[in-house]
């Protein structure tokens, strides 16, 4: 049996033109604004920039600056509003800080030395996970490239610095999110440190159980995330569902988990026709 998984997804720098420190509201809650040049960029990317660079100073905030290295800000096609947002959201949740509710309270447009400015206001709510992280505890993980082919094979490989137990997400672009790994083929996730993870393995490859790469119909160019997450304890996290609510069940997954028990790492990629 062949296993087909669709992925999507291109980085980018956030151009942030201006900035107001979060302000404390209480219980976790933070009020944000942040603005960005609409410069060589859409309006709904600028504004997406904003959105995402908001969330970021309300974790650094709340939680202290370790997700500054973390947080991603993502990008898809210029058309497809809904795919930046859902990307950012879920290849930003483990750090020591989670964003969980967000409301846009104003937005705006103005214009400076010519050049026109977004302006967003945003309302966050930020959860905690206790403890700090494991300077010990380390993922390497690798695709075999990086740039693929319509229809060519994925193949991921992971080096976990301690025994864990390995998940693996499948971010699509169709707002779908599913639990990759383990599967029914491969329920057993406990992996060894130091011990080489494959995906799909030998026995897999016997099986006929490969993982393609596929461009969505209507698309060109596409990007996606596989997500990989290590806990030193066997979890439970089955996500088959769409964005909304897979984002709710891994929110409330992660912020029970303590920091020094989980790492995480995305893995992104290209597809072309």
């Amino acid at each position: 049996m062949k296993i087909i998984i669709m992925l999507f997804l291109m980085i980018s720098s956030t151009l942030v033109a201006n900035e107001i420190l979060p302000q404390d509201l209480g219980d976790g809650w933070y009020e944000i604004t942040t603005s960005v040049k609409i410069e060589n960029i859409t309006p709904e990317q600028a504004k997406q920039k904003a959105i995402e660079r908001a969330c970021q100073l309300a974790i650094e905030q709340f939680a202290g600056i370790e997700v500054s290295g973390r947080t991603t800000s993502i990008e898809a096609e210029s058309n497809d509003r809904v795919t930046m947002e859902h990307f950012s959201k879920l290849s930003s949740q483990v750090s020591n800080g989670i964003i969980l509710e967000k409301e846009i309270l104003e937005e705006t447009n103005s214009v400076s030395d010519g050049i026109v400015i977004k302006s967003v206001t945003l309302k966050v709510k930020v959860g905690k996970q206790h403890g700090e992280a494991d300077p010990y505890f380390t993922l390497n993980a690798s695709l075999n490239k990086s740039y693929y082919q319509n229809g060519e094979e994925l193949f991921l490989q992971v080096t976990p610095s301690k025994d864990c137990y390995i998940t693996i997400l499948n971010i699509m672009s169709d707002e779908n999110v599913a639990t990759v790994f383990p599967n029914q083929y491969r329920e057993d996730n406990f992996v060894k440190a130091n011990q080489l993870f494959e995906l799909p393995n030998a026995e897999d490859q016997k099986k006929g159980i490969l993982f393609k790469v596929r461009i969505l119909p209507g698309k060109v160019e596409d990007t996606e995330i596989i997500k990989v997450i290590a806990t030193k304890e066997p979890v439970k996290l089955q996500i088959n569902s769409d964005f909304n609510t897979a984002f709710e069940e891994l929110q409330n997954w992660l912020v029970k988990i303590p920091r020094s028990e989980i790492e995480e790492i995305d893995l992104q990629y290209f597809i072309v026709k």
